[in-house]
């Protein structure tokens, strides 16, 4: 009997162990719309101030993102840099884009709309 395997050979198998890599995808995602948020807000002065209509959502939904995955990395004990990293990029790029928005530093912002 050629090809064969001997009976006994299957009783001592070794099983396999399988590990996923946790990720923490708010985290990312939060960081990513700070990069993003940011280069918008770098572009800003280039463009008469066009970029804050979609740099200021933009770090809003990073700012969100990132409290969630903030929260997620303190369970899981994955993200949490890129989390914090996240937060520190989108919270100034909201308050620098609004508050000379609502103060009326940019007139011409409102004409526009």
């Amino acid at each position: 009997m050629e090809g064969v395997m001997p009976s006994h050979a299957y009783g001592n198998q070794q099983g396999m162990v399988f590990v996923v890599a946790q990720k923490n995808a708010s985290a990312t995602a939060g960081l990513v719309l700070g990069i993003i948020a940011m280069v918008f807000s770098i572009m800003a002065p280039f463009f008469f101030l066009i970029c804050c209509i979609f740099s200021i959502p933009l770090a809003l939904l990073g700012i969100i993102f990132s409290h969630i995955g903030y929260s997620n990395a303190k369970t899981t004990g994955v993200g949490k840099r890129k989390a914090i990293a996240g937060l520190i990029l989108n919270w100034p790029q909201l308050l620098l884009g609004i508050i000379p928005i609502a103060t009326g530093l940019y007139p011409e912002f409102f004409s526009a709309i």
